[in-house]
């Protein structure tokens, strides 16, 4: 064992995606508490089985960060340390990790809770679009609600109903700056909250009198201009 450590528990070897998983797993099985753990844990070449084990403890430790961040970490562990309702720093990256289960990110989403484990889940790739358009049907300027607009799979109408209320907040800015949401509904909202401003001349323009033509080769260059 003094030998292993010797040739390989350094950080270096724990990072490198060279390392073989055996490897890994040894440095593991030291159950250290530094930095070449937690980069073993991290280690696209971890095997599952370990990171489930080290999930396993139930510890809220920077080991257990590692794994629950690792990309082969599998989905059931996530669920599992995500059933414990606990709002912690292993509980966040599991509800961040894209192998998260959709129905397991939905049932964070229920219990209503504006922390970052809540938060996490919203933003995940894995949400579905109906629990991201329920979420923003809420009405709410709270932080899951942000979470849910910045989120590429949030449908464009749920988007556009945000903007729609005329609210100037967090909410909205979120909105505003998904790729989902219809430009015609951004430049609504900036009118509405006087993001852009007209002369009393124009105070009766319209989203028709500002829009281009579908045809008209400026039209990007309009986008830019407004947004």
């Amino acid at each position: 064992m003094d030998n292993f450590i010797d040739k390989y528990y350094n950080v270096e070897t724990a990072k490198s995606v060279e390392t073989p998983s055996w490897i890994l797993e040894k440095i593991l099985d030291y159950e250290k508490d530094d930095g070449t753990s937690y980069h073993a844990a991290l280690n696209p070449n971890c095997p599952p089985e370990i990171l489930k084990r080290i999930l396993e403890r139930g510890k809220n430790d920077w080991v257990s960060y590692y794994a629950a961040r690792n990309i082969n970490c599998p989905p059931e562990m996530l669920a599992k340390v995500l059933e414990r309702g606990n709002d912690d720093l292993v509980s966040r990256c599991a509800a961040r990790n894209p192998n998260c289960p959709p129905e397991m990110l939905e049932k964070v989403l229920e219990r209503g809770n504006d922390d970052d484990v809540s938060c996490n889940a919203a933003r995940n790739i894995n949400c579905p679009p109906e629990i991201l358009k329920r979420i923003l049907e809420r009405g709410k300027n709270d932080l899951v609600s942000c979470s849910a607009s910045q989120n590429v799979n949030c449908p464009s109408e749920a988007l556009a109903k945000v903007l729609g209320r005329g609210n100037d907040n967090p909410v909205s800015c979120c909105a505003a700056e998904n790729i989902n949401c219809p430009f015609e509904s951004v430049l609504d909202w900036k009118i509405k909250t006087k993001r852009i401003k007209f002369e009393d001349d124009f105070e009766d323009v319209t989203i028709q009198d500002l829009t281009p033509e579908k045809d008209n080769s400026d039209l990007e260059e309009f986008k830019n201009l407004i947004m």
